[in-house]
């Protein structure tokens, strides 16, 4: 049996593969990100993973395909790699990052562009059998376009600043109750994931672009979503040089936001050709071809 799991900070998406590469199970577990997890921590998410499919555990010769955040190259942190042949015993686990996972999960053996938009954004050049550069992410603060967390950063810089149309500031007044202070608490504060309570506000500033607001406030939230993307394909996707042009997306933000990215990516020369929520689909078809 094969186990694929791919783990992001928030949830880990499972998948189980029998002998001949049918899917047996699919399951959803908590996040795990070994690189800034206690090892208690680490051991508790694990053994969620094993108590959602018993199989898994009793399997003599089972296989696991582990993808994740705190994933460098293919070596996992310590604590990781113990919890999973101490929980699964007898394991044989590969590791890989995230990046890995998003590039295998949409273009199997092939080649191209891969870019991660989810609450935070990241991108490689694929030739099919390993990432050949990557223009670092650099995370909320000195990076991450194109994210749902940069979105959500640059509507509250405007709004504690009184950059925001009149409308708009009414609006999300209205809708969440903050003033300055509540905004710099609420970004500041400890505890939790700050990119994480930036990328909340992405839903509600792009419903701003088609909701009940006048034609100027519209128009100024939908710039500042361009902007966002624009950034990314600049900063990071055109990087990548002029011989490949085809970009295929994982990620929840970016599967929404599936139309915009291929008008803006047109005029860049880029083609936006794949959109998916999640890899964990490509990456079935991988492993199993390999089984």
């Amino acid at each position: 049996m094969t186990l694929i799991a791919e783990s992001g900070a928030t949830k880990t998406e499972c998948c189980l593969l029998d002998g001949g590469g049918a899917v047996r199970a699919r399951f959803m577990t908590r996040g795990i990100n070994a690189a800034v997890m206690d090892a208690e921590a680490v051991a508790q998410a694990v053994e969620e993973m094993a108590s959602a499919y018993a199989d898994a555990v009793a399997s003599a010769s089972l296989r696991i395909f582990f993808y994740g955040a705190g994933i460098i190259g293919q070596k996992a942190p310590e604590a990781l790699d113990a919890a999973l042949r101490r929980v699964f015993r007898g394991c044989r686990p590969e590791y890989g990052s995230d990046l890995l996972a998003a590039a295998r999960g949409l273009y199997g053996d092939g080649n191209g562009i891969v870019a991660i938009l989810g609450t935070g954004s990241n991108s490689c050049l694929y030739d099919g059998h390993e990432i050949v550069r990557n223009i670092r992410p650099g995370g909320f603060i000195l990076g991450d376009e194109g994210s749902a967390a940069a979105l959500g950063k640059a509507f509250l810089a405007d709004y504690v600043k009184d950059l925001l149309p009149e409308d708009v500031t009414t609006d999300f007044r209205a809708r969440y109750g903050l003033d300055y202070q509540g905004v710099v608490s609420l970004v500041y504060g400890t505890g939790g994931s700050p990119s994480a309570r930036l990328a909340a506000f992405a839903p509600y500033i792009l419903s701003l672009c088609g909701g009940m607001i006048s034609q100027e406030g519209a128009e100024y939230v939908r710039k500042m979503a361009e902007d966002n993307f624009r950034g990314f394909i600049s900063r990071c996707l055109c990087r990548y040089g002029d011989s490949v042009r085809e970009v295929r997306v994982t990620g929840s933000f970016g599967f929404a936001c599936r139309e915009l990215l291929t008008g803006l990516g047109r005029e860049a020369g880029l083609e936006f050709s794949v959109f998916e929520k999640t890899p964990m689909d490509g990456l079935v078809r991988y492993h199993s071809g390999s089984l």
